[in-house]
């Protein structure tokens, strides 16, 4: 389990588990298109791998977690997940982790908020965490009709605001000297990326800008998971602009884990050096 230096940050990248796609659920305008373009991206069953990693941040002191996974809990058409080992090799104990951020809250970045207890209640997997979320991602999810329709939502979200442990807030938000929250819409209304900043070198955590490297190529292909497709092609082509630009390193948690590395131009087209 292999990490990154950011200056003074280190970010540790910690599996919780791998999914695999249908391109016609994935990617349903273009599914045809990336069958023809991308046949050895595809197992035999012309299905897509991509994983589901959690990020691991130090800095100024602190314990930071980057997403939560999709926890333990059985869900139909999802995989349990495994950051409790990850964790655990890592040496690091929930109960060590001081903050949360979210880059948005969709069931494959919440889910280990919360576990069950004997009795079959939630109960808070991070305890000592604060949780940061932007206020119209919050506000988008968390309505009432929409958290009675949404397990995820039932079972990992509204237990962390029942604990008052929830932080929530606007634009672009300063979380220390090394780490910014920067608005990122598209996927998610409310979505954010952690922009870390130190000692003269930068990195990027992307959350759901983009799911698979093939979006190198092509930024407009939206996954049907995508709020606004229009707008988050256009965030997603900025980030990929952005860091081919600078050499920020791109941390990316549904690429091939560890989804570490830089985005460089190469032929007239982006390509991707994993670390």
């Amino acid at each position: 389990m292999q990490g990154v230096q950011i200056g003074n940050v280190e970010v540790l990248p910690l599996l919780d588990t791998g999914l695999l796609m249908n391109l016609d659920y994935f990617f349903p305008e273009h599914a045809a298109e990336a069958r023809a373009e991308y046949p050895d991206l595809l197992d035999e069953r012309q299905l897509m791998r991509v994983a589901v990693t959690c990020f691991l941040v130090r800095s100024d002191g602190k314990t930071i977690l980057v997403d939560t996974g999709l926890g333990n809990r059985r869900r139909p058409q999802f995989p349990t997940g495994h950051l409790d080992d990850s964790l655990r090799a890592a040496g690091v104990p929930p109960d060590s982790i001081d903050t949360i951020i979210h880059t948005h809250l969709h069931v494959d970045h919440v889910g280990w908020n919360t576990v069950d207890d004997e009795d079959g209640n939630p109960v808070l997997f991070f305890p000592n965490a604060g949780y940061f979320v932007q206020q119209n991602e919050w506000d988008h999810w968390m309505k009432p009709e929409t958290v009675a329709s949404q397990d995820h939502l039932r079972q990992c979200v509204s237990p962390i605001e029942s604990s008052g442990r929830v932080v929530l807030f606007s634009g672009e938000k300063a979380f220390d000297s090394n780490l910014t929250l920067v608005p990122a819409p598209g996927h998610t209304p409310g979505h954010v990326t952690v922009g870390i900043y130190s000692g003269g070198e930068r990195a990027v955590i992307i959350g759901d800008a983009s799911h698979h490297p093939l979006q190198l190529d092509h930024p407009d292909w939206s996954p049907s998971a995508d709020v606004d497709p229009r707008q988050a092609a256009t965030t997603r082509a900025s980030l990929m602009d952005a860091a081919a630009a600078d050499g920020r390193t791109w941390i990316a948690g549904h690429w091939p884990h560890p989804g570490m590395g830089r985005i460089v131009p190469l032929e007239g087209k982006r390509a991707f050096q994993a670390l």
